[in-house]
Parts: structure tokens; C-alpha cells; sequence
């Protein structure tokens, strides 16, 4: 008669650790998923902070770029700091063509290069004679 003072014995304790052991996990899971997400939220503040200071630090870097690009700026750094000046008129040869020499100067008696915007009429009508050949010409009107 001694076991039947007793709610279930052994068994009973292994069934109250088989259904607090589930419970157990779930709350260990639960700490540490929170602990996980709570430590990756500082991560990403830390993160977003640092963008924004490269964000910052790229603005005034293109800013400073922009400033070193400036026409004048240059201009002024190769006459000061290396010395450099425009050339004499006539005193760079770009090159030779068909016997001219094209020199850079202007008003000094040679054969002027054209410009960018200004073609070379004696060379285009070439060009433009060249694609179309003899036969693609009309046909000039018989005179009496």
C-alpha cells in the first residue's frame, strides 16, 4: 500500500519533464531569437550611420573633383605651379599633307589648317566625287 499514496510515481515525473522540456526549448528559442534580432537592429543603426558619413564624405569628394576640374583652376596651376604658357604664334607644326605645312600660328604667311567647323571645301568635293563617281553626275546640257 506504500505506491498508492502517490499521484503516479516516476511516470508522472517523466510525463511533467516530457511536457515542460517542449516549453523549456520554446522560451530558450524565444530569448535567444529576440537576443539575435536585438543585436542585428545595432548592427544596422552602427551600419546606416557609416553610410551616411560616406555618403557625406562622396558629396564633398565630388564637390572638391568638381572644384579641380574647373577650366580656370587648371589653367592657373600649369602657369604658376609648371610653368606653362600658350605657344608662339608659328611655333607648333601639327603636321604635313600633300606638301602644305599646316602651322599653328596665325598670320604668319603659311596655309591655315580649317577648324573644327570649317571644312575643307577642296577635299569634301574630292570626298563627295569619290562616293558618287562619274556616272552618278547629271548629264550637262547640250549647248548650240
Amino acid at each position: 500500500m506504500r505506491g498508492s499514496g502517490r499521484a503516479g510515481g516516476p511516470t508522472a515525473v517523466l510525463l511533467g519533464l516530457a511536457l515542460a522540456a517542449p516549453l523549456a526549448g520554446v522560451g530558450v528559442f524565444h530569448v535567444w531569437s529576440r537576443t539575435l534580432v536585438q543585436g542585428t537592429g545595432y548592427e544596422l543603426g552602427r551600419l546606416e550611420s557609416e553610410h551616411r558619413q560616406l555618403l557625406a564624405e562622396r558629396d564633398r569628394l565630388n564637390l572638391e573633383v568638381a572644384t579641380l576640374r574647373a577650366p580656370g583652376r587648371l589653367e592657373r596651376f600649369a602657369r604658376e605651379r609648371l610653368g606653362m604658357a600658350p605657344p608662339a604664334p608659328g611655333a607648333v607644326v601639327a603636321g604635313m599633307a600633300g606638301g602644305k605645312v599646316w602651322v599653328g600660328g596665325v598670320g604668319d604667311g603659311a596655309v591655315q589648317r580649317p577648324g573644327p567647323a570649317e571644312p575643307d571645301v577642296k577635299t569634301s568635293s574630292r570626298r563627295r566625287e569619290a562616293r558618287s563617281g562619274p556616272l552618278a553626275r547629271a548629264p550637262e546640257p547640250a549647248r548650240p
